[in-house]
């Protein structure tokens, strides 16, 4: 496989690293923007009960709505914790692709200038011309 086929697969590993990381960020985000709103259900039910005197049928909902807010919380916490190490090991992979991308166009460019050298030479060869010392 020539230089420039790897790096035409490496920068296109590159992209798809850059659009994963890009979701992986969105769905934290997504994530976050919930876990918050649950966060000011919860906020806003605490300061209901806070300030009414409730009984029977409507402590009972509140009581159940904040156990279920509290558990929605939760499982969102551990979702943004799983999605975070996932952001992370996305842009470790985008890292690495760069890296690698990187690599190859630097090779590339030595050979250019490697096969660009040789052609002087087969010139200079050619004209029975020597090379000065």
């Amino acid at each position: 496989m020539t230089t420039r086929l790897r790096l035409v697969r490496a920068q296109r590993l590159l992209r798809v690293q850059e659009q994963m990381r890009g979701i992986a960020e969105r769905d934290l985000a997504a994530n976050r923007a919930q876990a918050a709103k649950v966060e000011a259900d919860r906020a806003a039910m605490l300061a209901t009960l806070a300030g009414e005197t409730m009984h029977g049928l409507f402590l009972d909902a509140a009581a159940r709505r904040l156990r279920a807010l509290a558990a929605e919380a939760t499982e969102l916490g551990a979702t943004s914790t799983r999605l975070s190490e996932i952001l992370r090991a996305r842009g470790l992979a985008e890292k690495r692709a760069e890296r690698q991308a990187d690599g190859l166009l630097k090779l590339r460019e030595r050979e250019r200038e490697q096969r660009a050298l040789l052609e002087q030479l087969d010139l200079m060869a050619a004209r029975g011309a020597h090379p000065p010392d």
